[in-house]
């Protein structure tokens, strides 16, 4: 979420249902990709899809500019392979080779991401072992609420990478600097109400992209405590499991917050939503009651 100088102050949730949509969702192998010698020039995107075969790889894989850059550091270069930009999400693949072999996954990456300047924190990260010294990565991050047309300049300056027990794999200092052109997105205000007579939410904007489809809401959730999630279908029948909520603390008792669902059909022209409100236990987080709430429908252009 783009971290801007507005003197709005925003709280992000220390836990949180997030929506599990295939290429946002952290994941990792720890099984070699087994493939022939010509490997090395098959774009990374086309590597990841052999372990994780998903329509949103794929419409990263035919929008993707081609980067090539490569530094290097203490020993690990690092190429920044192909970049995509769809309006308000940038997603980058990449290759880390590396002096000797490291068994583990490089989950994480300190150091910073920036577009046009502003600090963006990564949504998620994927990370597949190619062979003993390689791995190929790919990380996504949301720049705007707001559909950008413009191209934008991406700054990635990764340093340490850690693993699962947050231990330092690779040392180094890299340095990035790409330019990126949107694909077209579409962003609109709504004002569609949603909720009952104990909560009175509001999906205010839908954004989409050939990425991702973002609906914002607000409303009176406590932050803490209340959490929502929804049931998606389409007008086609498909359905949308386990998609949540990442939610952003507004004010006393109100949250913003927006839920991301993949469509991966141009033809759907609605979805259908079905919220429900978690509630937890504020200590231990564990669940104390699902309220389930009247389900509503959202067009999409």
């Amino acid at each position: 979420v783009l971290r801007s100088s507005s003197t709005k102050k925003y709280v992000f949730k220390k836990w949180k249902w997030v929506s599990i949509v295939a290429m946002l969702t952290f994941i990792f192998a720890s099984s070699s990709i087994w493939l022939p010698v010509v490997a090395n020039r098959v774009p990374i995107v086309q590597q990841l899809l052999n372990s994780n075969d998903n329509p949103q790889l794929q419409v990263f894989s035919d929008n993707a500019s081609i980067i090539n850059q490569i530094d290097e550091s203490n020993g690990t270069s690092i190429e920044l392979a192909e970049a995509f930009f769809d309006g308000t999400i940038v997603s980058v693949s990449y290759e880390m080779k590396h002096e000797q072999s490291i068994d583990e996954p490089p989950l994480f990456w300190k150091g910073d991401l920036e577009v046009n300047g502003n600090k963006l924190d990564v949504l998620s990260h994927q990370i597949v072992k190619k062979n003993e010294a390689t791995w190929i990565g790919m990380f996504t991050a949301r720049i705007s609420d707001k559909v950008i047309d413009e191209k934008v300049n991406v700054q990635w300056r990764p340093k340490d990478f850690i693993g699962m027990e947050n231990t330092t794999l690779v040392e180094g200092a890299w340095d990035f600097q790409l330019e990126l052109t949107p694909t077209r997105a579409y962003s609109r205000k709504v004002n569609i109400p949603f909720g009952n007579d104990q909560y009175q939410l509001l999906y205010n904007q839908i954004t989409e992209g050939k990425y991702i489809t973002t609906l914002y809401f607000e409303g009176n959730l406590d932050w803490e405590t209340e959490f929502l999630m929804v049931d998606i279908e389409d007008n086609l029948g498909n359905v949308y499991e386990k998609v949540g909520a990442t939610t952003i603390k507004s004010g006393s008792g109100r949250v913003n917050g927006y839920v991301e669902v993949f469509i991966p059909d141009s033809t759907i022209r609605t979805l259908i939503i079905t919220p429900t409100i978690r509630i937890v236990d504020e200590k231990t987080l564990e669940r104390k009651e699902l309220v389930p709430l009247p389900s509503i429908n959202i067009s999409l252009k």
